[in-house]
C-alpha cells in the first residue's frame, strides 16, 4: 500500500464503500479536478517511465528522463488548461501554479546508498489550486454516513447513491449487522469481467495471491476502529459501534497493516506495519501529516517459481530476500539516516476559489526493487477506476 492511499484512507474507505449521505459540492469539484489530472498523467505518459517518476517511484533505468543537476536528479511537471484541453510542461526547476495552470509536481531524487545497496532519496512536491475543501470537511460526512448505516435497512443502503449502484453492479453486495458492528461486503462478480475485463483479471488474480487486513483506529480506541480485509474474492469493511461524533474530528489515527503474499511460490508474511496520521488546524490552514511508525514482523518462506528456496532468490531480485525485506521496512520507517523514513505533509490553505493544496512527501527506496505485480500492471481499457471516480463525484455532488 503506497503513501497516496495512506494519506486519504479515511476518506476513501467511506466514499468507496457506502458513499455520502450529506452532499458536498466543493468536495465533488475537488475530486473531479484531481481525477482528471491523474487521468491525464496516466494517459499522456502511458508507456513512459516519466509516469513512475512523477508518482515518486523512479527506476534505475529511467534516470535519463530526469534533468541532471549538481548531485541530484530533477523533474518538474505542470498542467495547464485552456478551453477544456490540457497541456503539459516539463522543466528542471519547480513550476508555480496559477488559475490557468492549476496543478504541478516537482520530484527531486538523490542517488545514495543504504548498507552498500544503491537507493534513491526522493522529495516530491505537489501544488494544486483547489475548491475550498479539506479532509476536515470530509470527516463529518463519514460520521453522518456511519449513523445512517446503523439505522437504514440494508436494501435501502445498497441503492441510495450512484456510487453504491456502480459498486453493486461490479460486485455482489451484502450488509450485515452483528452485535452493533456493521459489515459491508463486496464479492468479485462476473459482471465486472464483462464490463472491465482487464480490471477483473487483476482483481481476480491478486485477491488469490494476497490476504490483507488493515486496522484503522484512534489512540486508545482499538476496539472502536475499522477493519478492512479480504476473505478470498470477498472484500469486507467492518465498523464497530462507537459513540456519536466519534469520527467527526479525529486528531490522530493509527493504521496497522497485515498482509500474506503468495506469489511465484514465494510466501511473504507481514504483520503489524504501523502508520500514523495527524490532523491539525491553524487559522485558514489545515494540515495532515503521515509517517510509518512501526517496523513489522516478517516471515519469508516457500520456493520461488516452485524451484528455488528463498535463499536463492537473489538470482532474480537484488540481494538476499530476508535482508531485502528487512532493509525495505527500515527505509520505510527509519530511513537510512535514522531520522525518519517515508512521510508526507499535506497543507490546505483555504481561501475561497484561491485555495491551494501543498503536498510534500519524502521517501527512500532501493534503486533495484522486487516488484512481483509489475508484469501484470497493464492499463485498464476501459478504465474501472475512471468510472469509479466519476461515480464518487456524482455521489458527493448529489442531484
Amino acid at each position: 500500500m503506497n503513501k497516496k492511499i495512506y494519506s486519504s484512507l479515511p476518506v476513501l474507505l467511506t466514499l468507496l464503500f457506502f458513499g455520502c449521505v450529506k452532499k458536498n459540492p466543493n468536495a465533488a469539484d475537488y475530486f473531479e479536478r484531481y481525477f482528471k489530472y491523474q487521468d491525464f498523467i496516466q494517459t499522456e505518459f502511458k508507456d513512459d517511465p516519466v509516469r513512475g517518476i512523477l508518482y515518486g517511484n523512479p527506476e534505475a533505468d529511467s534516470e535519463d528522463k530526469f534533468y541532471k543537476k549538481d548531485g541530484y536528479l530533477a523533474l518538474s511537471f505542470r498542467l495547464s488548461e485552456s478551453g477544456g484541453r490540457f497541456r503539459k510542461e516539463l522543466s528542471d526547476s519547480p513550476l508555480s501554479v496559477f488559475p490557468e495552470s492549476p496543478y504541478s509536481i516537482f520530484v527531486k531524487t538523490e542517488p545514495t546508498e543504504f548498507f552498500t545497496k544503491p537507493t534513491y532519496k526522493i522529495t516530491r512536491s505537489v501544488e494544486m489550486i483547489s475548491p475550498e475543501v479539506s479532509v476536515f470537511d470530509i470527516f463529518p460526512l463519514i460520521e453522518e454516513s456511519i449513523q445512517y448505516l446503523r439505522k437504514a435497512e440494508p436494501n435501502v443502503v445498497l441503492e441510495h447513491s450512484p456510487l453504491q449502484k456502480f459498486l453493486c453492479h461490479q460486485f455482489d453486495c451484502e450488509i450485515k449487522k452483528e452485535n452493533g458492528e456493521l459489515f459491508l461486503m463486496y464479492t468479485l462478480s462476473e459482471r465486472m469481467k464483462e464490463e472491465f475485463p482487464i480490471a477483473y483479471k487483476k482483481w481476480n488474480k491478486r485477491l488469490g495471491q494476497v490476504a490483507f487486513r488493515f486496522q484503522l483506529f484512534q489512540p486508545g480506541g482499538f476496539t472502536k476502529g475499522w477493519e478492512f480485509y479480504n476473505e478470498g474474492k470477498k472484500i469486507i469493511l467492518g465498523i464497530p459501534e462507537s459513540p456519536k461524533g466519534y469520527w467527526a474530528s479525529p486528531k490522530v489515527l493509527h493504521l496497522r497493516t497485515y498482509m500474506f503474499i503468495n506469489v511465484f511460490g514465494l510466501k511473504i508474511d507481514v504483520r503489524g506495519l504501523g502508520y500514523t496520521l495527524k490532523f491539525s488546524r491553524s487559522g485558514n490552514t489545515d494540515t495532515v501529516t503521515g509517517f510509518y511508525s512501526k517496523i513489522p514482523e516478517t516471515t519469508i518462506g516457500g520456493r520461488f517459481l516452485s524451484i528455488f528456496p528463498p535463499g536463492a532468490v537473489n538470482f532474480f531480485i537484488p540481494g538476499n530476500m530476508d535482508e531485502y525485506a528487512e532493509g525495505s521496512f527500515k527505509l520505510l520507517v527509519e530511513g537510512s539516516d535514522g531520522n525518519g523514513g517515508t512521510r508526507f505533509e499535506n497543507k490546505t490553505k483555504r481561501n475561497g476559489n484561491k485555495t491551494k493544496v501543498l503536498l510534500t512527501t519524502q521517501s527512500e527506496i532501493f534503486r533495484d526493487r522486487f516488484l512481483p505485480f509489475k508484469s501484470s500492471d497493464e492499463d485498464d481499457e476501459p478504465s474501472f477506476f475512471t468510472e469509479l471516480g466519476k461515480n464518487i463525484v456524482l455521489d458527493l455532488r448529489g442531484k
